[in-house]
């Protein structure tokens, strides 16, 4: 099977969910951690330091409370407390821990009972976990009275678990019990890693979507703006400086019920958080004799004449990047360098630049080298040694290659990052993933790492940028030139944006309105989504919207000047290997006027929108009927097929479209008018028809891809039209649908599947599968069928 023009369906069209937060937000994978709230600071719980905050509780509502914490793990293999609240009693106390199989367990009362241990571990000490403990013992479902959320996920398999009986206390909000973040209350098990964000609201049983949502660019879960929270006589809010003018232990819920610190100092804050997670050193690459601490920054070898490889958690494959490292215990000699993925495992017990695709410089007490490529080396000069509290600066170009060791500032060398002037080494791949790694071969040598964590003490080279995930390459999707907005979650009307009439002026799908400005709406159109206000049907908090997002031409337009035959002028933006372009013109009222399309070849679906005129879309469709360029279909309507010449009775050609005269909604005289123009792409999208059959096993129908999103109207029939696509359904059925016709929220009852090379439906309705009725679709790809050009797709 030949590869297909388009490899990468969402690089032309691509569908976003997201959750609206009432203010202004960007919307798309460009910002997978900051584009709802922001979380900017953490505090490293180094269990060594003994570290903790502490309370005496008030008296609180014990049955009914909610815990939200945000974590990042530095070690795993032994039991760690990320808080624990204790009466003085035998044991009864309650907690959130991770076990040293890596299990989390939470206790809400007695020993004996109110326990409950996850059979999932959670041993990632490179991403943040959100986890939240909601409990109401008054529900009278037993199950419902304590549940456990990690990453917004219900957790529902536990290896224990003993359900409060209905109305039991627990030992929160216990007055006058002590209330301990980062170990117990007997100062066992501390907690070693990175904490954020700490909310504990006395009275409410919460879920996760008050604190978080899904990034459903990413997948990941992100943090959300905290809104409308009753944090209780006993609640608090623990931000750890998150603002000027905080301590550590500030309560910033409106109670003031702060914290006293131990073992905690301002040197311990820091900006990796949920929203700009920063590398670490990760354990599970590192070698069993390295010893992490200060939240997995400071690296020291507890074995002597040995190699021991500290690996950095975060890879890299393209951009510029830097980091600082300070000596602490002075190495007679340091390597610093980059493994490719092959070569970690290899490297565990050595240096980096022993193994094939790693590479790195050796800071050395007779003569630094360098070392590459399967324990290759040449001098590279004179010694350069380590004194206690010196800073060693590392740039690296990933785009290239390259890379720069400074000390003290003074690049080795003569290099120059900046410039990009003599590197130390270039060996290494281009543009290829690799891991920062380091060694060392005597004992207690110790060094410790700010990837951008806190303020560096140099200036970064110009175009460097600290390791951290905002930084990282997202997306290669393009500019959305068109973007059609529903919420999901009320009858808002449906909103479309096109980067050819500019922000701010939207069209309805669901009525005949005629242009509007709406001055909260899009404000502007970015790679890989577009920005938003508050306006109320794109972007009300805590509401769910989707989106649909098609790709032109960046918003660059130009006149019509192809010598097509056009008899009316027009401004078009074009995308011809998507097969689509969006085309405005004013109308002259007279019957076979031309208007060019800008595409390859014919559009075999024509959308016109009028701008100026309450007339509303109007939609060829090529297979709508035997002669199809005499009718139409609205839509914003249910009708069936018009007949009508709207376009002439005169099909598209390879160049134009043809209009009818006055009152048909495609040619009044000096009305403004919007064309979405497509033609079909093998692989990409489809425009075709079949029969309804009236069978909940319907037709299946072949694209020659996966399609992301469909949208059917019954031809025959008063019916509404319907949409599906795989962000707001992952997986089959797909059977939540939008009706472009109505301002109906999510609507179920429509269930079709997507498989890899086309639809199936399962549903008998007759808007979807009339009986005989001729139903037209409009599909566009994940993946073509062969796959994604390097993978194949299985078929279904």
């Amino acid at each position: 099977m030949p590869q297909p023009t388009i490899i990468d369906g969402s690089k032309h069209f691509f569908p976003i969910t997201y959750e609206g937060n009432g203010g202004g937000q960007k919307v798309g994978k460009f910002v997978p951690f900051t584009d709802n709230g922001t979380i900017a600071k953490s505090v490293i719980f180094n269990d060594d330091d003994n570290p903790y905050l502490s309370r005496t509780n008030d008296a609180g509502d014990r049955d009914t409370f909610t815990v939200s914490v945000w974590v990042k793990r530095s070690i795993t293999g032994n039991i760690q407390h990320i808080f624990d609240t204790y009466d003085g009693s035998s044991d009864n106390d309650g907690y959130i821990r991770f076990n040293a199989d890596s299990t989390i367990s939470t206790r809400i009362g007695t020993p004996s009972s109110h326990l409950y241990t996850t059979n999932r571990t959670f041993e990632d000490t490179t991403k943040w976990y959100h986890i939240v403990l909601s409990v109401n013992t008054n529900e009278s479902t037993a199950d419902d009275r304590v549940k456990l959320y990690v990453d917004g996920d219900l957790i529902t398999s536990y290896s224990s678990r003993t359900n409060p009986s209905g109305g039991d206390n627990t030992q929160f909000n216990y007055s006058s019990a002590t209330f301990r973040v980062g170990s117990t209350t007997n100062g066992n098990y501390d907690y070693d890693g990175y904490i954020a964000e700490f909310n504990l609201v006395d009275g409410s049983a919460l879920t996760p979507s008050t604190f978080g949502l899904t990034d459903t660019s990413t997948g990941r879960w992100i943090p959300k703006a905290l809104t409308g929270i009753t944090y209780g006589t006993n609640g608090h809010r623990l931000e750890f400086a998150n603002s000027a003018g905080q301590t550590i232990g500030d309560d910033t819920s409106g109670n003031t019920n702060d914290f006293t610190v131990s073992g905690l100092a301002t040197t311990d804050i820091v900006t990796d958080s949920p929203t700009q997670n920063h590398a670490t050193f990760d354990p599970n690459f590192s070698s069993s004799s390295v010893i992490l601490s200060e939240g997995n920054l400071t690296v020291k070898d507890n074995a002597s004449n040995n190699y021991e490889n500290f690996v950095v958690g975060m890879p890299v494959q393209n951009g510029k990047w830097y980091f600082e490292i300070t000596v602490d215990n002075n190495p007679n000699f340091y390597f610093i360098g980059v493994n490719n993925v092959s070569s970690i495992s290899a490297n565990k017990n050595q240096y980096p630049g022993y193994a094939d695709g790693s590479a790195s410089f050796l800071f050395h007490t007779t003569s630094d080298s360098i070392y590459y490529g399967g324990a290759n080396y040449i001098n590279a000069g004179s010694a350069t040694t380590l004194s206690n509290g010196d800073k060693v600066g590392v740039a690296y170009d990933a785009d290239t290659g390259a890379f720069w060791v400074a000390k003290n500032n003074s690049w080795l060398y003569s290099g120059n990052p900046s410039t990009g002037a003599n590197p130390l080494f270039s060996g290494i791949t281009s543009k290829q993933l690799v891991y920062f790694s380091v060694s060392s071969w005597a004992q207690n040598v110790q060094t410790s790492f700010n990837f951008g964590q806190k303020s560096f003490s140099y200036t970064a080279p110009t175009g460097f940028k600290a390791v951290q995930q905002d930084n990282l390459s997202t997306t290669d999707k393009g500019i959305p030139d068109l973007v059609w907005i529903k919420n999901r979650d009320a009858t808002d009307p449906h909103q479309l944006y096109d980067s050819s009439r500019g922000p701010l002026i939207d069209q309805q799908t669901n009525t005949n309105a005629t242009d509007s400005t709406t001055t909260d709406g899009l404000q502007k159109f970015l790679k890989g989504g577009f920005a938003i206000e508050d306006d109320v049907s794109i972007n009300t908090s805590g509401e769910s919207y989707v989106s649909w997002n098609w790709v032109a031409n960046g918003g660059t337009t130009s006149a019509n000047t192809d010598g097509s035959g056009a008899t009316l002028a027009s401004t078009i933006q074009a995308n011809q290997t998507a097969g689509f372009s969006i085309v405005s013109y004013t109308g002259n009222a007279t019957a076979g006027a031309k208007v060019a399309h800008g595409l390859s070849q014919a559009p075999e679906w024509l959308w016109i929108h009028c701008r100026s005129l309450a007339t509303g879309g109007k939609i060829y469709h090529h297979k709508n009927t035997a002669n199809p360029e005499t009718d139409y279909l609205a839509l914003n309507t249910t009708d069936a097929t018009y007949d009508a010449a709207y376009l002439n009775d005169t099909a598209p050609d390879a160049k134009c479209f043809t209009l009818g005269g006055t009152g048909l909604g495609s040619n009044n005289d000096s009305a403004t008018y919007m064309a979405y123009c497509w033609h079909g792409v093998e692989g990409f999208s489809k425009f075709g028809k079949f029969k309804g059959n009236a069978s909940t096993s319907g037709p299946y129908v072949y694209l020659g891809f996966k399609p992301a999103w469909v949208m059917f109207k019954n031809t025959n029939a008063s019916t509404n039209w319907v949409v599906w696509d795989n962000a707001r359904t992952p997986f089959n059925p797909i059977g939540t649908g939008l009706l472009p016709n109505d301002t109906h929220a999510d609507t179920t009852g429509f269930d079709i599947d997507f498989n890899a090379s086309g639809f199936r439906l399962r549903d008998s309705e007759s808007t979807m599968s009339g009986n005989t009725n001729t139903i037209v679709y409009f599909a566009f790809a994940e993946h073509p069928f062969i796959g994604n050009g390097t993978n194949p797709v299985t078929a279904f």
